[in-house]
């Protein structure tokens, strides 16, 4: 029967691919978001600062911010360990399309059925090796997966083969000649795996846009469903679980992301559903997929490592990105 070994959260920010002299043009797009996205409200740029003042000026110096970066990539050095560690036969990667590559529609929740998947240029380098590589997905898991939803009453969307990358084409400059991944998928492929991708179910979901965001609480009872599904595939593999995305963005809380990385470490479902869904939108929304994580790897008595939380700002107001480094590694895997 197969084992659920290992677990991870783990974020997929562009700018863990920037050098820290190059964080603050980020906040330039921050001050043109019409609708920023804090404590359950939007804001203007000029509405925020006005809540919040100039509170993160000291954190944007140079030095601050080349100590943050160097924080965030011996995270990520320790998470791929971690991985490596765990010697997974299969993983499930939970992420979603950010319209890459459905720029007209947004199904709820999917499950990819293909063969293979695809990454490389024009990807960014934190994103992709500098040549197209393909990977094996697995066809035979991910169908079984469907049937098992389907049969708890979650209808899922099929996604067959990958549609091309239109977001590449429009923001890169050209579309390649194969189905570029979205970048959830390539941070975990690239950062995490090193490019070296065992067998695995890609499923998306619709994270950014309404009406068609699964809840919550939603998230969590797939969490069960997956669970269970997993430990009565008859195939002898060890599979791990690894979320892309979170903690808050585009505007950093720090008490929020503390108070939900706690929640996290506790099992705490009921805390995690406290939160009315407003918090749960923009960048933010990512944390959901956090607590399938959580309800596939509780049963095996794992305590998360909390590897390190490193809050990294790009305006005074204090947009930017809480970067949490978690995982979940089942006690004599």
């Amino acid at each position: 029967m197969a084992k659920i070994v290992f677990g991870m959260a783990v974020p997929h920010s562009g700018m863990l691919g920037q050098k820290p002299e190059d964080w603050l043009t980020n906040g330039d797009r921050d001050r043109k978001n019409p609708a920023l996205w804090y404590k359950g409200k939007t804001y203007t740029y000029p509405e925020l600062e006005a809540l919040r003042g100039a509170a993160f000026a000291p954190f944007l110096t140079l030095e601050e911010r080349t100590q943050r970066a160097a924080r965030c990539r011996a995270a990520l050095d320790e998470m791929a360990e971690a991985y490596a560690r765990a010697n997974c036969d299969v993983v499930i990667v939970l992420g979603k399309d950010q319209k890459e590559i459905w720029p007209d529609q947004s199904p709820s929740i999917t499950i990819y059925t293909g063969d293979e998947v695809h990454n490389g240029p024009p990807q960014r380098p934190v994103y992709a090796p500098d040549h197209h590589v393909v990977h094996q997905a697995y066809p035979e898991f991910a169908t079984y997966l469907i049937n098992r939803f389907q049969s708890e009453s979650f209808d899922l969307n099929d996604l067959m083969a990958w549609p091309q990358n239109t977001w590449m084409e429009a923001r890169q400059g050209y579309a390649p000649n194969y189905p570029v991944v979205p970048h959830a998928y390539s941070f975990v492929y690239h950062q995490i795996m090193g490019d070296d991708v065992p067998r695995h179910v890609p499923v998306l979901f619709n994270l950014f846009y309404p009406p068609t965001q699964p809840s919550m609480k939603r998230c969590i009872e797939f969490g069960r469903v997956l669970r269970e599904a997993i430990e009565a595939w008859p195939e002898d593999v060890r599979v791990g679980v690894i979320a892309s995305g979170g903690l808050t963005h585009f505007v950093n809380d720090e008490d929020f992301d503390r108070d939900v990385m706690g929640k996290l470490a506790a099992y705490d479902y009921e805390g995690l559903m406290t939160y009315d869904d407003s918090w749960y939108q923009s960048g933010t929304s990512e944390v959901k997929i956090y607590s399938i994580v959580m309800m596939a790897l509780q049963q095996t008595g794992a305590q998360m490592t909390l590897v390190d939380y490193v809050p990294c700002w790009r305006t005074e107001a204090g947009t930017g990105e809480g970067m949490g480094f978690m995982y979940w590694a089942a006690p004599e895997a």
